[in-house]
């Protein structure tokens, strides 16, 4: 028996040994278990076997509605059916929710048997979450769709080496949408849109912080005046950090007065802000999500005449990730899920449904596979990808992130 051969069968019977080959229905105490080691020493296929007749409990960022609609219809029966696994929404208003309780579940020493079996994450949770060694693997490389995604979107996450403790799964790019009809010429810079903030008093906001939409507004903001985004992405400088941030109040603090309720109060969710978007009580509104503005126009939220635009300088886009709690009850299931949500055709679905921006490299398409790509719809409101991509920045390190939402908190919202 060769040695390969000698280890999976080890690995097979590490899991026999541990009940994990039963595929009725299981309760949480007999869901299959594995390893690191054992994953990398195991056939997909007996992966996938060990994780029918399972539940995975998702935990998923749940401020979209049509989103929501879409995983527990759509996703949740197509897991159904082609791989017998019932998928379980956890929502989360924020990530970190989820984040800090499990880190409070590795402090009360709840090592096994937790009740979320995969997070989406990125950015200051990811690396919140390596900090606090709350993350099962690595495991990323050994997945078989992770061949489908550029070698770039796995070894960073906002500046924390990934390793294989996260999975890459959608890409995003910041947005700003207005309504062609009310403002024709929309403010393509920084200083073009301070200053047509302060010539239309009430009629602009953004959203607060924590919030991520909020948060990467000011993240623009941030390396605008900081000299440029290439500067932020090799670790934390102080000094750069004061330079930009001193900047970015001024700029805040400048605008205050002149914003929707003269910035006595701002939205605290993307729902909120687009509520006073669809109302007429500001003109502009903002996503991470390039297309949002044309699905809601498809759903009648939105008038057609409605618009994006990006800033000439460009705009923040990145990569959301997939990982699996240190203390997950189905490892197999939350494989299964996420290798099927990196998958060519689940992207095309999620891409025609939400028209969340396609993540995989084309020259890894089957010819089927690139047909379907460049049948996507692009919807009256989404700017060409060719754009997208010529104006795309990196994130900065996350470090910037805790920083920076915290001085907004005592320099600009604090401030009378």
């Amino acid at each position: 028996m060769s040695y390969k051969k000698s280890l999976v069968t080890t690995a097979i019977l590490a899991l026999i040994s541990l009940g994990a080959v039963s595929c009725g229905g299981r309760d949480d105490a007999s869901r299959p278990s594995i390893s690191p080691r054992q994953f990398v020493d195991t056939p997909w296929e007996e992966v996938a076997r060990l994780a029918r007749g399972t539940t995975v409990n998702f935990g998923m960022w749940a401020g979209d509605e049509a989103r929501n609609r879409y995983f527990q219809t759509a996703v949740t029966e197509t897991l159904r059916r082609e791989y017998e696994i019932t998928l379980r929404i956890v929502p989360a208003g924020d990530i970190a929710e989820i984040v800090n309780r499990l880190l409070n579940e590795k402090v009360a020493g709840k090592t096994v048997g937790g009740g979320i079996d995969m997070i989406w994450v990125n950015g200051e949770n990811f690396r919140t979450a390596r900090q606090g060694d709350i993350l099962w693997g690595p495991f990323a490389e050994h997945l078989p769709n992770i061949r489908f995604y550029d070698e770039a979107s796995r070894l960073r996450d906002f500046g924390t080496p990934i390793e294989g403790y996260e999975a890459p799964w959608q890409r995003a790019q910041f947005v700003m949408a207005c309504d062609a009809s009310r403002v024709p010429d929309p403010p393509r810079s920084i200083p073009a849109l301070r200053e047509w903030i302060k010539s239309h008093p009430g009629r602009f906001t953004y959203i607060a912080p924590p919030d991520f939409t909020g948060s990467v507004f000011l993240r623009h903001l941030l390396l605008h005046y900081g000299g440029g985004a290439e500067r932020f992405t090799e670790g934390f400088d102080e000094a750069l950090y004061v330079k930009a941030m001193t900047g970015t109040v001024d700029f805040l603090n400048g605008i205050k007065p002149y914003l929707w309720r003269k910035g006595e109060t701002y939205p605290a969710t993307l729902r909120e802000a687009d509520r006073l978007f669809v109302n007429n009580e500001i003109d502009f509104t903002m996503s991470y999500g390039p297309s949002f503005a044309s699905e809601r126009i498809a759903r009648g939220e939105y008038p057609p005449t409605v618009r994006t635009f990006v800033f000439d300088e460009g705009t923040i886009g990145n990569y959301s990730f997939l990982a699996i709690p240190f203390n997950a009850s189905n490892i197999p299931g939350a494989l299964v899920v996420i290798n099927h949500l990196m998958s060519p055709m689940a992207a095309i679905d999620q891409a025609r449904v939400l028209g969340s921006l396609y993540p995989h490299r084309l020259e890894s398409l089957s010819f089927e596979e690139r047909e379907a790509v460049d049948a996507l719809p692009r919807g009256p409101a989404t700017l060409p990808l060719e754009e997208l991509a010529r104006r795309q920045l990196p994130e900065p390190d996350a470090r910037y992130l805790d920083r920076l939402e915290k001085d907004w908190m005592k320099k600009v919202l604090q401030r009378p």
